[in-house]
Order: C-alpha cells, then structure tokens, then sequence
C-alpha cells in the first residue's frame, strides 16, 4: 500500500449528502490558511467575512459538488491545508497538489486482482471503510498566491465563475484536485516506469501507447519509461470517456502545408491569447522568413523582435519567426507593422515537443497568431526556398486534442513534466479541459472528468444523470 503521513490539528467540515459525503479536515494551525482572520468582503456567492472562512466555504462547495456527483456509502474524508508552497522562483506559479492518502490492493469487491486502487474508489467498492479513521486525500493549496510576492494574479474566493482576467478561480482549481485524489493518479513511478511492487494501478489499464498498441499494464517499465515521453501517442482509451469525447471537443484546428509536397500535411498548432482566434480566421498564403536586426532586444535576426529589415518580402504573405527574448505580443506587433497577413512562431526549444501556448495582450492585433513546435519550424524552415504555400483550415472529420482514432490524448511531453505528465489531458484539447495540467481561466465544469472515473471505477450518484498518486497544478503560461 501507499499513503502520505497525517498532519496535525483539525477543524472537520462535512459536505451535504447526496451521493456521497466529503468531509474537509482542516489541519491549518490557528491563525493560518484556514484560519486566517484577515477581513474579508463577500464575493460571488461566498459570504465569508474572513479569508481563512472563504477559503473553507470554497472547499465546503468543491466538496458537495463532487458529492451530488459520486455514489459512496463511505465517508470520504479530505485532509488539506492552505499554507505556502515554497518552490524558490516557481512558488507563484504552483497553486496547489493533492491526491489519494493511499492505494489498495485485493481489498473484499475489488473489480481486478493485483491492481491498485485509490483509497476512496476502493472503500466505494468494499461498501465500508477500508482505513477506519484514515484519511483518504490529502490536499495542499498555495497561500502565497495572495500575497504580495506573487503579483500575476491572486485567489478568486467566488464560486459564480467571475474571477476575471487578473484572478484565479480556486473553485475550479478545487475540482481539478480533488479529481486527482478521486483517482486520477496512479503509482507508477515516472523517473523510472516501475510498478508499485509490479502491481499496476486502475489508471494504467486505460493508458494506451497507440505507437504499440499496448496499455502501460501491459509494458515494461522501460517500455512505460519510453511512452510517456511518446507525445501525441499516448492516450485514454476507458469505455465511458471514448463515447463522451466526440460531445466535448471541437473540431481539429490546424496548418495545413499544401505545397511543396515534402511537407504537405496538417501541422499542429498552439494559439494566442490575443488577435483574432485561429478557427475563425480565414487565412492562406506563402510562408515567407521574417529577418530583423541582431540586437539587445533580439539577439537573432530570426527572432522578430525588432523592425523586419525584409518587409516588402513580408507584406500580403505568412511571416515565420522563432520564439524567444521578447514577448509574443511584440512579434505579432512587428508582424503587423511589416504587413504580414499571419504570423507562424517557431519554438525554440524542444522541451515538449508542443506547439507552445502565447500569452499576452494587445486589443490591436488584427492578425492571427499561431505557434508550432520545434521540429516543425524546423521543417518548414528548411523548405522556404521551394515555396511554401499554407493554410489555417478546420478539420471536421478530425478533433482537437484527440487521437486519429478519436481517443483522447494524454499530456506527454518529450521532457518528462513531474506532477504534470500522463495524469492530465493534452493541452491541444479545445476547449480546455479541466484536467488539463495549466489552469485556464474559461473552465467552469467536469466536462470528461466524470467519465474517466467512471471507467476506473466510480458509480455516479442516483441524481446524476448519464455524463456528456498526487499531481501538481500550474498557471498557464
């Protein structure tokens, strides 16, 4: 079995039965997280005249969410607290971690033999409490978000979904992680693809590697190892979810290179935040290599961070720059200026062999901004003097953040991403997903979440109609 140490002094707040009763328990010291006495205006619906009480009254209202949602005749009992995360130059960016206290296996009921399953599914299953007096998900959330060290955005305390642009939505963010500590988590080693005592958990039957066709039960570590570096291969392929995802994902958004034929097909693409969205753009042309000088504010004449030297060449075409050194706001207002129809960014890096997201934003740009990664700004740099002719273009017959075969796609990065690898899905889903491993501000629902843990395992509760290992959670970039 596996379980995280308890943590001392505890204030216990249940939720509202409905299919299942979750119970909070406090375990900030007095005058901290929970606890804290700073006044405290009420906001969107939490009446709380504190922060430590909104912060609680926001968990009370994760937690009957989740209850009205999950069928459990065994009390689920949450162990969190709200106190720094300290990270050096990452704190601001982690918002919270949780997950199952505990694994099982071969318990009275369990649906698989020599299989691990998350402390709470499995007292679900049993019908009685497997760890009497146990918790069940531990949970820690990051009260350096609001304070004045961390100044991209503090806590929302709402629950009506207003946090804005400047405000992050801990009801959301509460979901995200209490589905990590429901079971979407696993005990598989992700520095060395080892197996719990060489038991699988109840998450690798469904994590299918569609480069061999083998789930991760099924593999070596060293196989599993390979396969979650494996990006775009690595997919959930559970009964419940596969029907689910042609009703939540949009249609695939791509690149798509018509000529020359070498590298004629779909590119993918990562979006702006700001400018005109990608899907709704109509947009056609010629790549054409965008060249400035190579200065303090761009070391590269690549890199499109100042004046293009070659605009005419721009002008009425595609311009194609690399990432890096100045924002990406600027290269789209530099693209702009020089008369470019489009801008393409190429990545940099090969940290995740993804298309990168782009932050920013400028109400003035006009043209659409798209990303691709690494590899493919390689290859469609390589070809610029043949001509390259492309097109943004929506692909019915294909979806968003899914599989050729319609299976959603599990975050795989090339550079293994601890806390964030395998147990999310793939940031190229539109719309965002809440299980992503970003927060994205636009989230406000379950969506597949609920169908994942109906194929592991979990039974929905009788008012809930049929669905349309501990994990970090970030801010997106």
């Amino acid at each position: 079995m596996k379980h995280f140490a308890s943590l001392l002094l505890s204030l216990v707040v249940a939720a509202n039965a409905f299919g299942a009763t979750i119970t909070i328990i406090n375990n900030d010291a007095q005058g901290q997280g929970f606890n804290d006495p700073t006044p405290a205006t009420p906001v969107g619906g939490n009446n709380g005249t504190t922060l430590g009480e909104q912060r609680l009254n926001v968990f009370q209202w994760a937690a009957d969410f989740w209850g009205r949602t999950l069928n459990s005749s065994v009390e689920i009992q949450v162990q969190a607290t709200f106190s720094p995360i300290n990270r050096g130059n990452d704190s601001c960016n982690i918002l919270g971690q949780a997950g199952p206290a505990e694994f099982v296996v071969n318990f009275d009921g369990a649906p698989k033999s020599n299989v691990w399953y998350p402390i709470a599914l499995a007292n679900a299953i049993a019908g009685r409490d497997l760890r009497a007096g146990a918790a069940d998900i531990q949970a820690q959330f990051n009260s350096l978000i609001d304070s004045s060290q961390c100044t991209n955005g503090h806590w929302y305390y709402g629950i009506d979904g207003n946090h804005g642009d400047d405000k992050i939505d801990l009801s959301v963010v509460l979901l995200h992680e209490l589905a990590h500590g429901l079971g979407v988590s696993g005990t598989t080693s992700l520095s060395t693809g080892q197996d719990s005592q060489n038991f699988p958990s109840v998450h690798e039957i469904y994590t299918l590697d569609t480069s061999n066709g083998l789930h991760w039960n099924q593999m070596t570590s060293t196989q599993r190892r390979a396969s979650m570096l494996n990006t775009g291969h690595l997919v959930w392929d559970g009964p419940s979810t596969r029907l689910a995802t042609n009703e939540v994902l949009g249609s695939l958004t791509t690149l798509t290179v018509t000529a020359p034929s070498a590298i004629a097909r779909n590119f993918e693409i990562g979006n702006a935040a700001f400018g005109p969205a990608a899907e709704k753009t109509a947009l056609s042309g010629t790549i054409v290599a965008a060249i400035d000088a190579a200065n303090t504010d761009g070391p590269t004449t690549t890199d499109g961070c100042t004046a293009y030297t070659n605009a005419s060449a721009i002008n009425g075409n595609i311009a194609l720059v690399d990432r890096g050194v100045c924002t990406f706001v600027v290269k789209a207002q530099m693209a702009q200026a020089a008369g470019a129809k489009g801008l393409v960014v190429a990545d940099n890096r090969r940290e995740t062999c993804l298309p990168p997201g782009m932050g920013g934003d400028d109400a003035s740009i006009t043209i659409p901004i798209i990303s691709v990664s690494q590899d493919d700004g390689s290859a469609i740099r390589a070809q610029l003097a043949n001509g390259v002719n492309a097109m943004l273009r929506v692909d019915p017959a294909a979806m968003s953040g899914a599989s050729a075969t319609g299976l959603l796609k599990l975050y795989a990065p090339c550079t293994l991403a601890q806390g964030s690898s395998v147990f999310h899905w793939d940031v190229t889903a539109s719309p965002n997903l809440l299980m992503e491993p970003a927060i994205n501000g636009d989230v406000h629902g379950l969506d597949v979440t609920i169908n994942q843990l109906i194929d592991i395992g979990w039974s929905l509760a009788p008012k809930t109609g049929p669905p349309s290992g501990r994990r970090t959670l970030r801010r997106r970039p």
